[in-house]
């Protein structure tokens, strides 16, 4: 990192547009050369969480529709981080309402961004271990199915190109899930 990086000063933020879901900032900008423009983002709340559960033999992969995509995803738990919540708080509320379990042990893997031009939107990436039953009526219209894949299977499911394991999130999560479970640096 170049430690001489003068940040944009910020002349104003005002909402240009709002949906139920998003809200979209337009940021006015002036970069340390005199260059001046404005940006739009989409400002990213408290954050999100996204949870790897692992039952001692198996991780616990989740499949749900994704409008993005128009299709069923496999992937893992995930959710908004609601206000004055904790991230671990949130971690361990989604993993009851989506599937059901509760966990004794949650293990900070990472915290990421994705598409941070645009988007402001953080999400930190637990594993879940130690699990039980615990359900947790959750905002899901349908209910989610769990599929249990073994590290071997996981392993296979990063690694193979045609892989129905597509989420670039649950990729990044599980290979640091896979050193933790494994024992081994990386996978």
């Amino acid at each position: 990192m170049e430690p001489d990086l003068i940040l944009p000063e910020v002349l104003g933020v005002k909402e240009v547009a709002r949906s139920r879901l998003f809200r979209i900032e337009e940021v006015d900008l002036r970069f340390s050369n005199g260059f001046r423009t404005r940006y739009e983002r989409i400002p990213g709340g408290s954050g999100a969480v996204m949870v790897i559960p692992f039952d001692g033999k198996s991780f616990l992969f989740t499949r749900e529709y994704c409008v993005g995509t128009e299709s069923y995803e496999l992937g893992f738990v995930k959710g908004k981080i609601d206000p004055g919540e904790s991230p671990e708080e949130a971690a361990l509320r989604e993993l009851q309402e989506e599937i059901g379990f509760g966990a004794r042990s949650i293990i900070p893997l990472r915290t990421i961004t994705f598409a941070p031009g645009f988007m402001g939107l953080m999400m930190y990436i637990f594993l879940a271990l130690d699990l039980y039953p615990s359900r947790l009526s959750g905002d899901e219209p349908e209910e989610i199915r769990v599929f249990p894949f073994s590290a071997a299977e996981a392993r296979d499911l990063v690694l193979n190109p045609s892989s129905p394991l597509r989420e670039s999130r649950c990729i990044a999560g599980l290979v640091h899930a896979l050193t933790i479970v494994n024992k081994n640096p990386l996978i």
